[in-house]
């Protein structure tokens, strides 16, 4: 006599979102929706960091020079940065380890002071000159180089303890 087996509670059912490399992508972010759902808030706060950034750094440079203008404008938008992500990427949204994230931030922070001072100077050393939208889009780029590696230290180092979606432990 067959038995059937029953009916499995969460049938899998194969994505056919289309071909090619969007199709993979759209596979990709179906398949992992709390990394996906990270990565989005991560690039809403990558956004309105960097719009912020940018016109602090606008306002302070003729009074304080473009490296100090930079170092202002990137610890400001830091403590600002590591908060939005803590709600918005991560779904931390109480005060436990509060200043512990925001510490940890501030070293994740030097990483790109470190990429856009030192793309600042190069900028200086090959154009002494350069124009105001030059230095932004040389610290956006450094910014967007850094990013990754930010993201990453987000997500392992610093947020580590909810990186499974467990937010509400981290409460």
């Amino acid at each position: 006599m067959a038995t059937t087996a029953p009916p499995d509670p969460h049938p899998v059912e194969p994505l056919t979102t289309g071909r090619g490399v969007f199709g993979a992508l759209k596979n990709w972010w179906h398949t992992n929706p709390v990394l996906a759902g990270q990565l989005r808030g991560f690039a809403v706060v990558a956004v309105i960091c960097t719009v912020i950034s940018m016109t602090i750094f606008a306002n302070l440079r003729p009074y304080t020079g473009t490296q100090w203008a930079n170092v202002i404008s990137l610890v400001l938008c830091s403590i600002l940065n590591t908060e939005l992500n803590r709600r918005i990427s991560f779904g931390v949204n109480g005060r436990h380890l509060w200043w512990r994230d925001q510490r940890r931030g501030l070293w994740v922070m030097l990483l790109a002071l470190a990429m856009t001072g030192g793309s600042l100077w190069v900028l200086h050393q090959v154009s002494p000159n350069a124009s105001i939208w030059v230095e932004l889009v040389v610290i956006v780029l450094g910014n967007v180089a850094s990013a990754v590696t930010r993201f990453l230290l987000l997500r392992y180092w610093i947020f580590r303890r909810v990186r499974h979606g467990s937010a509400a432990s981290a409460k």
